[in-house]
């Protein structure tokens, strides 16, 4: 093992020559179609879609190299949420995908350890009582959250006292609705994201600390060792060897950090 992350190791930043180093059996189950598959959804901290359809992001980074470390093509393939990129990965449409390991996924794939950590914040109205994320995680507390994401876990796990109030993925606008309304007290969201949408919501303010950091990682097919064993590997030696660090970088991702490894 310590000889193929030495490898992986100069894939990501060395001689391309020794871009054969998967065996054979793990090159066949992460590549069955002799190209790398992946399924990029574009979340903007994980990928972007400029006008003419090309793709950038911490994701797309990541798919290429692997693909260029397995020495097949990268086929990037664009969803635009992360149910319909899972449905490419259970349908066997796709080989690889870059998302939070819920626990919804990790029953329909198998995920390496995490590439990267994003901060998860807690936005309230600047006159609301909140000022601890001790306050926040009390009966009777209302916190909107995106349903059926890792956001929604991550409150569930860390304001287990509080009582999650669910809204549509990544519709900000309606989770700042219900607290304006009297139907929530507070919402969970990532710091990235939350700086991104600022503009959008006047007369709100940060709750100090964070709530959690969710982690991103790297799925491949269900039942398939070889191809979750390369990818773990390839998943740690990005990591650290910096390549995450630099493509979270390039990205602007504010808030995002590969983890300790």
């Amino acid at each position: 093992m310590r000889a193929f992350l030495a490898c992986i190791f100069v894939l990501l930043f060395g001689n391309a020559a020794l871009a054969q180093s998967a065996t054979p059996e793990q090159k066949a189950q992460l590549a069955p179609t002799g190209a790398l598959r992946a399924a990029i959804v574009t979340i903007p901290f994980l990928a972007k879609k400029d006008s003419s359809g090309a793709l950038s992001g911490v994701a797309h980074d990541l798919a290429a190299e692997m693909a260029r470390a397995l020495g097949v093509p990268h086929q990037p393939m664009a969803y635009e949420t992360p149910p319909a990129g899972m449905k490419a990965m259970r349908e066997g449409a796709a080989d690889v995908i870059f998302l939070a390991p819920t626990p919804e996924r990790i029953s329909q794939a198998d995920f390496a350890p995490a590439f990267m950590e994003m901060e998860l914040s807690l936005l309230v109205p600047e006159g609301s009582p909140i000022q601890t994320l001790a306050d926040a995680d009390q009966p009777g507390r209302r916190i909107g959250v995106y349903e059926r994401s890792a956001n929604e876990e991550m409150v569930r796990q860390t304001l287990s006292k509080a009582t999650r109030v669910l809204v549509p993925l990544s519709n900000h606008k309606k989770a700042i609705e219900i607290i304006r309304a009297g139907e929530a007290d507070a919402f969970a969201d990532l710091l990235y994201q939350v700086v991104a949408n600022r503009s959008e919501m006047p007369g709100m303010r940060l709750v100090p600390g964070a709530v959690g950091r969710n982690a991103l990682a790297i799925g491949s097919a269900k039942d398939k060792p070889e191809a979750a064993a390369y990818v773990k590997a390839f998943t740690e030696a990005a990591v650290k060897a910096g390549f995450v660090a630099k493509s979270i970088e390039k990205a602007g991702v504010r808030g995002a950090a590969p983890p300790t490894m």
